[in-house]
């Protein structure tokens, strides 16, 4: 486990600090506080063993959720945890995350509490990683991955909570079992039963 809360490494530290973790055994990684606001992810230099990444009350915007994504999509990733609490993630933001989670198959934990800037828009999209329930075929395509997605912030949509805590709940019971997630899912909103 390294912890670098409250330095002032800023982005570039960070993404060179990134980059330097390729090959190392740390599994745990905390920036809090540090001034971060952009990422640089390079794909040759994804961690390996990394599992746990904290960039709380950083100022991560849109370009950071780009070098996130970068991060997301990685064959190499082993990131399950992911806290970003407290950033300046928008709408445009969550889209680029939603999008790098499509297929994630690691990321099992997400913390989005206290981007005040999420609008109901962005919540929607997060509700639609976790629970398309546009066609039955989007449904079973649905990340099913996520067991934990927090969500508070000032605007919050508490249908679209409720929602969303549904589905992630659907995925903790059916760990490991991608298609029985799936299938919960069509029968609880698609077909409107229990």
């Amino acid at each position: 486990e390294l912890y670098l809360d409250n330095n002032n490494i800023q982005s570039e530290g960070f993404n060179e600090l990134f980059r330097a973790l390729r090959d190392s055994p740390i599994e745990s990684l905390s920036c809090d506080k540090c001034g971060i606001g952009s990422i640089d992810v390079d794909t040759e230099h994804i961690p390996k063993h990394l599992k746990s990444l904290y960039l709380n009350a950083n100022s991560i915007n849109t370009d950071g959720c780009r070098g996130l994504a970068t991060l997301l999509q990685g064959v190499d990733s082993a990131l399950t945890i992911l806290y970003l609490i407290g950033n300046k993630i928008d709408d445009d933001g969550v889209g680029i995350l939603v999008d790098a989670l499509q297929n994630n198959t690691s990321l099992t934990t997400l913390n989005l509490k206290r981007n005040d800037e999420i609008s109901k828009q962005g919540q929607i999209l997060l509700l639609q990683l976790v629970n398309d329930i546009s066609s039955i075929e989007a449904t079973l395509l649905s990340n099913h991955t996520l067991k934990s997605l927090s969500l508070e912030i000032l605007d919050a949509d508490e249908d679209i909570q409720r929602h969303i805590y549904m589905a992630t709940q659907i995925n903790t019971k059916n760990k490991n079992n991608p298609e029985g997630a799936g299938r919960e899912k069509v029968i609880q909103t698609q077909l409107h039963s229990e």
